[in-house]
């Protein structure tokens, strides 16, 4: 687990290889309603459905077992916010449980490591503090690298694993131009005057496709909310792939916004459980899932998309 250099070397390897059409055992997120002096959840008090049909649950890790956070800066924005968000970051790893270790990794010109799976909290704060703000957005240019490597070490390693990304990504900051060009200036019918968001929605619906057979949840706080249509489309965009990876996301719509919310995402990453599920006889290309906890009220990614062969 903590040799991510190398695995991220490898990724290439991995991405160019046929995916794999089904899974014999579901790796599947859920957080659960809070209760003052309730103990964690056990194996036993959760039900899960595959297809509609029982399915039997081998192993639920909550929030007293290990956890590996991947967490992907994409900074190229604005350096206030950026700075407000790195404060943040090194508070909410500082009082993060001790067996929870934290990667960092830099999302700016393809996925690099920062810092390997660590517990040493003083080097994770500083290479969030020595993160420089520039370059172009690399939240789309990454994400799918950055969930394969999740889903390998998830295959590999019996530990609760969660994908944070904290960005501050505008759709005008990329490298690709995202500006649907307009076809037939003439023609006010023309599809492209009418819709200019095709091709942010084109690139998103890919990677939700690819995300949605994949292991590891995806969280994403977003610092700074924009209104223009293009990056709302955008901003729309990445809330579908959280939720297709069975995750969540949040836009800071202020300064104050950002400490509360990277908080609060660590808080849930911290609470939530991974189930591994039995799941030797799936048929369907879609996979719907039901998750009961204990009677407590319950969220959970409600399906695998797997990619055909």
């Amino acid at each position: 687990m903590r040799n991510l250099v190398l695995a991220l070397v490898c990724l290439p390897l991995l991405l160019a290889a046929p995916p794999q059409a089904r899974r014999d055992l579901l790796r599947i997120p859920v957080w659960v309603e809070q209760r003052d002096g309730a103990p964690d959840l056990t194996v036993s008090d959760f039900n899960v459905k595959l297809e509609g049909k029982p399915a039997p649950v081998v192993a639920a890790r909550g929030p007293a077992d290990d956890l590996l956070v991947l967490l992907v800066l994409d900074l190229s924005e604005e350096l206030s916010l950026a700075e407000i968000a790195k404060q943040a970051l090194a508070q909410a790893l500082g009082g993060l449980p001790a067996r929870t270790q934290v990667a960092v990794l830099r999302a700016q010109d393809g996925l690099r490591v920062l810092v390997d799976p660590t517990t040493d909290r003083s080097a994770l704060g500083e290479a969030i503090r020595s993160y420089p703000v520039s370059g172009k957005a690399g939240f789309l240019d990454t994400i799918e690298t950055a969930a394969r490597l999740a889903d390998l070490i998830m295959a590999k390693a019996s530990v609760r694993l969660v994908l944070q990304y904290v960005t501050d990504s505008d759709i005008h900051n990329y490298r690709e131009d995202f500006i649907n060009p307009v076809v037939n200036s003439s023609d006010r019918h023309d599809m492209s005057r009418r819709f200019p968001e095709g091709l942010v929605l084109e690139r998103i619906s890919k990677l939700e496709a690819r995300l949605a057979g994949l292991a590891p949840p995806l969280l994403i706080v977003h610092l700074d909310y924009r209104s223009d249509r293009l990056n709302q489309a955008y901003q729309s965009g990445l809330m579908r792939l959280a939720a297709a990876a069975g995750g969540s996301s949040v836009f800071c719509r202020s300064r104050a916004d950002i400490p509360a919310q990277i908080a609060s995402a660590f808080r849930s990453i911290v609470s939530h459980y991974s189930l591994e599920v039995e799941a030797p006889a799936l048929l369907s290309r879609i996979v719907p899932v039901e998750v009961d906890g204990g009677g407590r009220a319950a969220s959970y990614r409600n399906r695998f998309v797997f990619e055909d062969k």
